[in-house]
């Protein structure tokens, strides 16, 4: 970890706060020259991997989300031939087995990017042969509503993180319950239906997601790396324009920064709709130092980056007494390494499967 110093950690904050700021606008708000802001923006991407990332609503581009878990009983070679066969579909973003659980199973972690059509049914049906015999795997699926992106930097001074502890934490986030409603979700990317949408923008919607500025020269370079023809320089910065205003939300990522444990927090209700505490967990994520929520029916994801002094199952445990009765859930820790494939890996698979038939 580098420490960070205090026109990082302003600059880092303002970002957090709203990541579309450009470097002039920065500069006037904080009172320094633009050169200033730009050589603490370029050491932190330089150090830290700072980056703006897009958080795309997949439906608009054609797309389904889905997410999900697999659970066996204690050391299971299933789970090993499961995740090995989600890593091998070009359709699968993510793969986290489970290092340790709080109930001592074995469970792997993982969503795919569905198009309609063939694609999907054969991705269902291979999902239902695992939970077949001789497999006989728990698998749970959802389709994504909403996704979220959290970072609170007010719990961090440059060198450590102040976790909120346990009471905190469950007095703040329980006390949200009866305010659910009303809650502010500005970090939240509500998924649409998936709709017939181009080829152009999902070409533009995979730069966005990877960097939110990507420019009108990083995507015509996109498009010939694919074999693809693209329009004028003016027409693709009108396009990406229009992608960026509709279809997704940008949120800050940034490395080494004391974060090192990844923690999983997967929740199951017997519900068909989004369930209270999924809203509840959208709207209060922020209350850790940083965070991402994935819901649906039935299903929530909370994926958390916590410090190493933090002892996870004392904080699952809080965490399960705020979901309720109602729910099973289940922590786990995974390899905080473990970076899986973003929308540009599915949307070349997906142009090239085009272009082939």
């Amino acid at each position: 970890m580098r420490y960070l110093g205090p026109g990082e950690l302003r600059l880092l904050g303002r970002l957090v706060i709203d990541p579309s700021v450009r470097q002039a606008d920065l500069a006037r708000e904080i009172g320094v020259s633009r050169s200033a802001i730009n050589q603490i923006w370029s050491n932190l991407h330089r150090e830290n991997n700072l980056r703006i990332r897009g958080n795309p609503d997949f439906g608009k581009i054609g797309l389904q989300l889905i997410f999900g878990w697999a659970i066996a009983s204690g050391e299971s070679d299933v789970i090993t031939k499961f995740s090995r066969w989600l890593r091998s579909s070009r359709l699968v973003t993510t793969v986290l087995p489970s290092i340790m659980s709080s109930t001592f199973d074995s469970l792997v972690y993982f969503e795919a990017l569905l198009p309609p059509g063939d694609q999907s049914g054969w991705f269902h049906s291979q999902i239902d042969r695992f939970r077949k015999k001789p497999y006989s795997l728990q698998i749970y699926t959802s389709e994504c509503s909403r996704i979220s992106h959290h970072m609170n930097l007010g719990l961090f001074d440059g060198r450590m993180w102040m976790f909120p502890d346990n009471f905190r934490l469950e007095a703040s986030i329980g006390a949200a319950h009866g305010y659910v409603d009303i809650l502010p979700v500005e970090d939240t990317v509500k998924q649409s239906t998936p709709a017939i949408s181009s080829q152009d923008n999902l070409l533009v919607t995979a730069m966005l997601e990877e960097d939110y500025y990507a420019t009108a020269s990083r995507v015509s370079k996109y498009y010939s790396e694919l074999g693809l023809n693209h329009d004028s320089g003016r027409t693709l910065r009108r396009r990406i324009a229009r992608v960026r205003s509709e279809v997704t939300n940008p949120y800050v990522e940034i490395d080494k920064i004391g974060l090192t444990q990844r923690l999983l927090v997967c929740i199951r209700e017997d519900t068909q709709k989004e369930s209270t505490f999924s809203l509840v967990l959208h709207a209060q994520a922020g209350t850790f130092p940083k965070a991402r929520v994935i819901s649906g029916p039935s299903l929530t994801l909370l994926e958390l980056e916590i410090p190493d002094n933090v002892e996870w199952p004392a904080l699952s445990h809080v965490l399960s007494s705020l979901a309720g009765n109602a729910s099973e859930i289940c922590t786990f820790i995974a390899d905080r390494s473990e970076k899986g494939k973003r929308l540009e890996s599915v949307v070349s698979h997906l142009i090239s499967r085009s272009s082939s038939d």
